[in-house]
């Protein structure tokens, strides 16, 4: 096959056998692959469900398989925050420390992930969406993360957030403040006129709205 195809993707929901045939397959044509944080149990939302999966699954691939390590990436699973379940409020801290271990630990191995799901409870107001999605992968990006899935109408420049906004942004994707949601919880849920205009005004907001 020309080229560098990716397939997307493979886990170890189906169990070991089932992985390692899909993995041969996949070598055989010389694609790399997008491996799932997803094994017999279900899809990991730990931190450390993510990384216990892909390292067995990065053992698997390289020792038994035979697989390259740099046609590996793995999907960590990215997952919404503030959707008023407490257990929920660490999901984007675990995807990014989960992909600082897979790349100081996995050698060569890469990261993805689907950027937009990490506001999914923010959908109707594309200012504060466009404000997580910019601040999620710069610190996503630091940790290590190799590429991302996100619509680039829905990013800005980390920088030019304005203070308040990425504040109040970053105590909800760092889980930095236990009551960090109550603050502007009410307001993405309303902010379908007025309100998400209102975000439009602050000094250096970006203007690449879409509709929701």
């Amino acid at each position: 096959m020309q080229g560098k195809p990716v397939i997307n993707s493979i886990s170890l929901k189906e169990g070991e056998a089932d992985f390692k045939a899909k993995a041969r397959l996949a070598r055989r044509y010389g694609a790399a692959v997008i491996v799932m944080a997803f094994d017999e149990a279900g899809q990991a939302d730990t931190y450390q469900r993510k990384i216990e999966i892909c390292a067995r699954a990065y053992k698997i691939l390289t020792e038994e398989v035979g697989f390259p390590a740099e046609d590996i990436i793995f999907d960590p699973n990215i997952f919404a925050v503030a959707t008023g379940i407490e257990a929920h409020a660490n999901y984007a801290v675990d995807f990014i420390e989960a992909t600082r271990w897979i790349r100081q630990n996995l050698p060569h191995a890469h990261v993805s992930g689907g950027v937009s799901n990490v506001s999914f409870s923010f959908r109707g107001n594309e200012p504060v969406r466009e404000a997580i999605h910019t601040a999620f992968l710069y610190h996503a990006i630091r940790a290590g993360l190799s590429m991302g899935i996100v619509n680039a109408g829905q990013l800005g420049v980390y920088e030019e957030i304005p203070a308040e906004l990425k504040e109040r942004v970053e105590d909800v994707l760092l889980n930095r403040r236990p009551d960090a949601p109550s603050g502007w919880w009410s307001t993405p849920r309303r902010s379908r006129g007025r309100r998400a205009r209102r975000w439009r005004t602050w000094p250096g907001a970006r203007c690449r709205w879409k509709s929701g």
